[in-house]
């Protein structure tokens, strides 16, 4: 890797690692909530999907393949495979979604807490909407750097909206047989604990979806007195 090109894709790495992350803990709950039987349904999925080696760095990972195709493809794998397992748990129990979603925000706030330490954040940071949806950008896989991603359409010190005109997640979410709209409440679940995490005064607001038949995601933190 190159001096310019490394520290951008091991960012990238450090934001997929989040994403098997909540994986992880997504899988924790499912577990505690349905016991034996979880295991049964993650070893079916486990064997069509499986799990990643924690073992190997980055440079093992990528192998003698081209950076940005091995990038794309750890992407792939853990989104389609954190998606195949709620869509496996939603097919069996009716409340999967739910016991989904409530884990998603609770690692978010987690991982808003680990970014106050990370960076070092400030009384003055965590009180200022932009930096925490700077921080969610260290955090959160939106795709690739050339992907559009998320766009700031309004800012200032309390509140910042952002959009996305296409989500890059929904190929991978329905190829591996997850309902749209269930995996895009999840992950804005744990958007909003990301804010929480950071700040308990932040409120997140999903004001539009394309996987409910918006034109666009249009999304808010705002941080209430």
């Amino acid at each position: 890797m190159s001096l310019v090109l490394g520290p951008i894709h091991f960012w990238m790495y450090g934001k997929i690692k989040t994403t098997e992350s909540r994986e992880s803990a997504i899988v924790s709950a499912f577990k505690e909530k349905y016991g034996a039987e979880a295991d049964k349904i993650l070893e079916q999925i486990y064997k069509k999907y499986p799990k990643p080696d924690g073992n190997k760095s980055l440079e093992e990972l990528l192998a003698n393949k081209p950076i940005h195709q091995g990038i794309q493809e750890l992407i792939i794998n853990a989104e389609t495979r954190e998606a195949g397992i709620i869509a496996a748990f939603c097919a069996k129990f009716s409340d999967a979604a739910k016991v989904a979603s409530v884990a998603a925000r609770k690692h978010g706030v987690q991982c808003g807490k680990e970014a106050i330490k990370n960076k070092e954040l400030s009384a003055a940071d965590c009180n200022n909407a932009p930096k925490i949806f700077e921080c969610l950008g260290d955090y959160l896989c939106d795709g690739m750097p050339c992907d559009r991603g998320a766009q700031v359409v309004s800012e200032s010190e309390k509140k910042i909206t952002w959009d996305h005109e296409s989500c890059v997640h929904e190929q991978y979410w329905k190829k591996a047989g997850a309902d749209f709209l269930a995996m895009c409440t999840i992950v804005n679940e744990w958007i909003a604990g990301f804010g929480e995490g950071i700040n308990q005064k932040t409120s997140y607001k999903r004001e539009k979806a394309l996987a409910a038949g918006d034109s666009s995601c249009l999304s808010t933190y705002e941080i209430k007195n």
